[in-house]
């Protein structure tokens, strides 16, 4: 369909200059409607989010949590510190991944 207009519209005009030009105007028109109509309503579910917060934080503890432990079975470190930094480093995270979602929802609402 957008082709079949896009022909008609050439052929309408004579002058190469005046075509190109409409042309121009018609296929930005053409893009700008297709851009607002495929542009979903990104209203976000706010209980959806906070009930799958601690879920996040949890996975993302507990992997760190793992990674720490097999690098200090894999190279024997005593007092396990891989494990107590990166279970740290992976608390720090889950709590800046919880504070940038709900600064995003505060900011979209």
């Amino acid at each position: 369909m957008f082709f079949k207009l896009l022909a008609r519209k050439i052929e309408k005009y004579s002058s190469k200059q005046t075509a190109y030009s409409d042309l121009i105007i018609f296929v930005s028109l053409h893009i700008y409607r297709i851009l607002k109509e495929s542009k979903p309503n990104k209203k976000v579910n706010k209980w959806l989010v906070f009930t799958s917060m601690p879920f996040q934080m949890g996975v993302t503890i507990y992997v760190f949590y793992w990674l720490g432990t097999w690098l200090d079975e894999k190279y024997a470190v005593e007092g396990e510190w891989w494990m107590k930094g990166l279970t740290m480093f992976g608390v720090v995270l889950s709590l800046y991944q919880f504070i940038k979602q709900v600064n995003y929802i505060n900011k979209n609402e």
